[in-house]
């Protein structure tokens, strides 16, 4: 595959020069504005984020509880707040049980060390009710329902997968369960009938696509694309809006294809889209089939610039692909674990310290549990500037964050703030490229700002349909 070499970075560098991705402040929410952060200043401590003076967020008003069934502290007793998730923790997509590991490192740490988590003078150990859904959607809808019903837990936390989280977002609405950073990038969540469901930091799906499209338009305006997804919502959002995107550009689709889910074969539409020799691959893939495809893709013959998923750019992921992996380009919230340059940062000298302590067996230079470290940090963040502990002041919480900084492991400079006309956090971001020798991806040139635009760039069925 080709290796975006000094040719191509010169002018991705002046693609991606926005206002510095993580400009702190509300006035860095400008996209024609470049700002930059300083690496040393970073820090991940909770008490960081409760004792800096800040007053705690006001109410959006976008959550209604007068019909809200039951308690609305349900989960809260003798000092522990119990919360739960489901996620894949065997079968094909087994992988996604290490990002539970992270969140479990961080839990303990704040149970541990920190004595709990603080809201509104009170302090409160975390409980985490993790349940196997082997990324099956009807396996999911039976577990949040036990959790729920069963359980009896405050509310959900980091749920994984787009179709799990859609299976059950019509109950977790209902029963007024708050549904916190669920773990997928779908424009979904922006649907305002759903406002007990807030999706996470990972980049929206719809702004991986925009920002491909502004790195085309710059470098190769009239590149040809051929495009592999999964054959669900997850790989819909990335076909769909990279279809409207390139409407009125010199870019073309080549081919598309689909993969199911359920069997990870691909050998053959790799076959089909190599025959178009698109200058492009798009590859809207997650997990185990993102270094499957790397390596179909290396022995095709076929040699495109590729564009791989945000959600496969962990080092075990790549590390699967070996040399077929290099030279991909993707996107990052977050700082990768594995890049050594990384290692002096204060919030990733925590994240390794506790991680090792914690949680033993788990690699923390992967990228996954990285992730579900900082989402665990951002539910700590949440519940601590919450006014008080029910699950409506808890999502009035959620849906009105900040310029929030320096939680888990955000890049250095970045802010993520969501409110009444923007549901969507993770808006500012890295373009990152492998290095296959190196091990690990490097951002490509500065941080990149797309606040408030992932709705704006997103066909409408996807985020209401």
């Amino acid at each position: 595959m080709r290796n975006l070499g000094a040719n191509r970075l010169r002018p991705l560098v002046l693609v991606f020069v926005l206002a510095l991705v993580f400009a702190a402040c509300g006035d860095g929410r400008n996209d024609d504005e470049e700002s930059s952060g300083d690496d040393d200043d970073t820090e991940q401590t909770t008490d960081d984020t409760v004792d800096d003076g800040e007053e705690p967020a006001e109410g959006s008003d976008l959550i209604d509880a007068t019909d809200c069934p039951g308690d609305p502290t349900t989960g809260v007793a003798d000092g522990t707040i119990k919360l739960g998730t489901s996620l894949p923790q065997s079968g094909l997509y087994a992988s996604f049980a290490e990002i539970l590991r992270g969140s479990q490192a961080y839990f303990s740490y704040v149970n541990e060390e920190l004595g709990g988590v603080t809201v509104n003078g009170e302090q409160y150990q975390i409980e985490l009710v993790a349940e196997d859904d082997a990324y099956d959607a009807e396996q999911t809808v039976g577990n949040v329902t036990g959790l729920v019903n069963d359980d009896q837990v405050f509310g959900l936390f980091n749920v994984v997968g787009t179709k799990n989280n859609l299976a059950v977002r019509e109950f977790v609405n209902e029963n007024c369960a708050p549904s916190l950073f669920a773990a997928t990038g779908a424009p979904a969540w922006g649907n305002h009938e759903y406002p007990w469901v807030l999706g996470t930091f990972l980049v929206p799906y719809p702004l991986e696509m925009q920002a491909l499209v502004d790195y085309l338009n710059e470098t190769t305006p009239d590149a040809s694309i051929a495009i592999l997804a999964a054959n669900d919502d997850f790989g819909a959002a990335y076909v769909e809006t990279l279809e409207s995107l390139v409407e009125g550009t010199g870019l073309t689709i080549a081919a598309t294809e689909t993969y199911d889910t359920a069997t990870g074969e691909v050998a053959s539409q790799i076959t089909t889209l190599a025959a178009t020799d698109a200058d492009v691959f798009l590859l809207g893939a997650t997990l185990t089939a993102c270094p499957t495809v790397l390596n179909e893709l290396a022995g095709s013959g076929w040699d495109p610039i590729v564009y791989m998923s945000g959600t496969c750019t962990s080092k075990t992921l790549m590390g699967l692909a070996g040399q077929n992996g290099d030279g991909v380009i993707s996107v990052a919230p977050l700082l990768d674990p594995a890049d050594p340059a990384n290692a002096s940062n204060e919030a990733m000298t925590l994240y390794n310290e506790k991680v090792a302590q914690y949680q033993p067996e788990a690699a923390a230079d992967n990228g996954i549990v990285a992730y579900g470290w900082s989402a665990a940090a951002m539910l700590v963040y949440t519940l601590e500037n919450s006014p008080e502990l029910t699950r409506e002041s808890v999502m009035e919480t959620a849906r009105s964050l900040t310029d929030v900084s320096d939680v888990g492991l955000m890049l250095p400079g970045a802010t993520w703030s969501v409110g009444a006309d923007d549901w969507f956090l993770g808006e500012q971001f890295n373009l990152v490229q492998y290095s296959a020798a190196d091990g690990f991806f490097s951002a490509v040139g500065d941080l990149k700002v797309y606040d408030d635009q992932t709705e704006e760039v997103t066909p409408e069925s996807l985020v209401n349909g």
